[in-house]
């Protein structure tokens, strides 16, 4: 699975728009919009932060780069 489909998939196991995981982490909804079709990858902090996001919700979510 790749990262991009890894942050979709999380972010409809916890009910949310792309809007609402952005406000969640900060960053505006196009550049949530742009993880989930992989034209580009979190920041280190922002994966951190879905990370930080998943666990806190239960979400098993493995991340190998951070």
């Amino acid at each position: 699975m790749t990262y991009a489909e890894k942050i979709k998939q999380s972010r409809e196991t916890l009910l949310m728009t792309q809007s609402e995981l952005a406000n969640e982490l900060g960053v505006n909804s196009i550049t949530v919009c742009r993880w989930e079709t992989g034209k580009t990858e979190p920041s280190i902090k922002a994966k951190k932060a879905f990370r930080d996001l998943c666990e806190r919700n239960g979400i098993d979510f493995k991340d190998n780069n951070g």
